[in-house]
């Protein structure tokens, strides 16, 4: 996908309507392959650069960088970064205002770890209100980010805040496959091994955000695992009790549990329970990453999006705001260029998995 396709993506991520976290986080993934750039973040704040909440394309688990993050933030450097963003969309150099950037406990202790030297900061606002800052990074051995990179993510920044005003779904449908883990817990309930796919799903299911409550959803989710635990030994103690599955829903997807007793290799050995952890991701985030692979222009992907969620033609007109003759037509070349004839053969090469409620 090329770097005009995946502007049309990502616009078009924006729009979905999908969770803020759903879509700021897929945003922070593919915006890399229109500008390259890795490790990057976004952060909800409020017009004094306070920030509330991250969202990160990377795992991590301290939680104590986001109060690195707010001492670095002095309210004189605060001050700077909102002076700048009135004139400014982005800031490609933070050394414009603050020399002693690579200095700072921030820099050393924080952006090391992730390599983050080189960076692309934007403010995001709309109607004049800051809703957060929007981060890009490059290690130290790439080269800066580009006027052709800040005039890019300038013209994409509508898009985010627009993205940033979804309501809550309400009423999702999910993949019923995705992303698994496995994770060992002793019969207490205590987690005593996870593979790394687990481990970054717990922190999805957690906190799709990290804020200051972070900790308390960890405790509470985890929680929840060791009364699966519990409800897994008491059927095999004989009580009637739901099986031990555990369904949570979560601001970026659905995350199913499911605990089964593991045998012993060796008698003496404790036996151990093994839990399965599945990120559902909505079907429509599915779609948009399947339809975006296909060789068809920003609007027919559009009209094709539509297709698989079975929208007529009359209403994909409507939608479009264009005659039903060209909508037909768009139908048409669409299914020409994917050498197909019918909407079914559509749903099978964009091969969706059972869709759930």
């Amino acid at each position: 996908m090329n770097k005009n396709q995946t502007i049309a993506y990502l616009r078009q991520l924006c729009c979905s309507g999908l969770n803020k976290e759903i879509v700021v986080a897929e945003f922070l993934r593919t915006v890399q392959m229109a500008i390259p750039s890795c490790n990057n973040s976004f952060s909800g704040c409020d017009e004094h650069i306070i920030p509330s909440y991250h969202i990160l394309d990377f795992v991590t688990t301290n939680l104590e960088e986001s109060q690195l993050v707010a001492s670095y933030l002095t309210p004189k450097r605060r001050q700077c970064f909102v002076n700048w963003f009135k004139q400014h969309s982005v800031l490609a150099d933070v050394a414009v205002f603050d020399e002693s950037y690579f200095k700072s406990d921030f820099y050393n202790l924080v952006s090391r770890q992730y390599d983050h030297h080189h960076i692309l900061w934007a403010l995001i606002k709309q109607n004049g209100k800051t809703l957060g800052m929007l981060s890009l990074y490059r290690p130290r051995l790439q080269k800066a980010f580009t006027s052709n990179d800040q005039a890019l993510l300038s013209g994409l920044l509508p898009y985010v805040a627009h993205a940033l005003h979804a309501p809550d779904n309400i009423d999702v449908e999910y993949n019923a496959n995705g992303a698994s883990g496995i994770i060992l817990l002793d019969q207490q309930g205590v987690i005593v091994h996870l593979s790394d796919e687990a481990q970054r799903l717990l922190i999805l299911a957690c906190h799709p955000a990290i804020t200051i409550h972070a900790g308390k959803n960890r405790v509470a989710l985890l929680a929840k695992l060791t009364a699966l635990c519990q409800r897994l030994t008491a059927v095999f103690q004989g009580h009637h009790v739901s099986p031990p599955t555990w369904c949570h829903i979560a601001a970026n997807g659905r995350f199913v549990f499911r605990a089964q007793w593991l045998a012993p290799v060796n008698s003496g050995q404790q036996r151990l329970i093994g839990m399965t952890i599945e990120h559902q991701e909505p079907i429509l985030l599915h779609l948009l990453r399947q339809i975006k692979a296909l060789p068809l222009s920003p609007t027919q992907r559009e009209v094709c999006l539509m297709l698989a969620q079975n929208v007529s033609q009359e209403d994909i007109a409507q939608r479009l705001h264009i005659k039903l003759s060209t909508a037909k037509d768009h139908i048409r070349k669409i299914y020409l260029k994917l050498d197909i004839h019918r909407r079914e053969e559509l749903l099978s090469l964009l091969s969706p998995a059972v869709i759930t409620r």
